[in-house]
């Protein structure tokens, strides 16, 4: 069975994680909102950094977004090269499919929101199965042979419970929304102080970094 243990896959891993930190970071820093407003964790959606003719540095967003997800591909099949199990390839296939998610968020940004809308959701959708499958290849990893420490699960946990509770947090909504109503934020008359949805994707966003990190750290 082949490990990763190259350097190269771990470049793939800690450029393509690098590259989403400031593909974000920037576009935050510099954002001013169609009321002047300055970028909250709170209540703004990630994608509004990339929103073509409101985010400043949209472009550096939608770029950052298209590059890294290119970068973490490799990272993901040697994901599963190294578990060399089910678990693991079912976990990189839906790798696969997440970070060409974040491709095509890229791609597609808020202006055009009913693609954008399913590039997310595919992202979103993905990930939560990606972290699954990773999270029980870890869990039942052969005792003699341990890859990852099981400690390492908690963070395939949080990332879990961060994708799951933004994806059930609309369905728990009396009315039924599609996809383009729910990551519009001018469908909300008055923009929330504090709004759970944008505020539940951050979470998404920093426990999915967590994880790589975690990954590129333990393998």
């Amino acid at each position: 069975m082949i490990h990763m243990t190259t350097s190269t896959f771990h470049i793939f891993g800690l450029v393509g994680t690098g590259l989403v930190i400031l593909a974000v970071l920037y576009p935050a820093l510099v954002y001013s909102g169609k009321l002047g407003e300055r970028y909250s964790l709170l209540n703004h959606f990630i994608s509004e950094l990339g929103e073509v003719g409101v985010s400043r540095a949209a472009w550096f967003f939608n770029t950052g977004l298209f590059l890294a997800g290119l970068v973490l591909l490799p990272y993901i099949i040697g994901l599963g090269i190294s578990f060399g199990s089910f678990l693991g390839w079912l976990g990189t296939a839906a790798g696969i499919i997440a970070v060409l998610g974040v491709v095509a968020v890229g791609i597609f940004p808020m202006n055009n929101l009913k693609l954008h809308a399913i590039a997310a959701m595919t992202y979103f959708r993905a990930g939560l199965v990606m972290v699954f499958f990773f999270g029980l290849a870890i869990l039942f990893q052969s005792k003699g042979k341990i890859l990852v420490p099981p400690a390492a699960n908690l963070l395939s946990l949080l990332a879990f419970l961060a994708y799951g509770a933004f994806l059930a947090l609309p369905a728990l909504k009396k009315e039924k929304q599609e996809p383009t109503d729910t990551l519009d934020p001018n469908k909300t008359p008055e923009r929330p102080r504090v709004w759970a949805l944008p505020a539940l994707e951050w979470a998404v966003f920093f426990s999915t970094i967590a994880w790589f990190f975690g990954m590129v750290f333990f393998i």
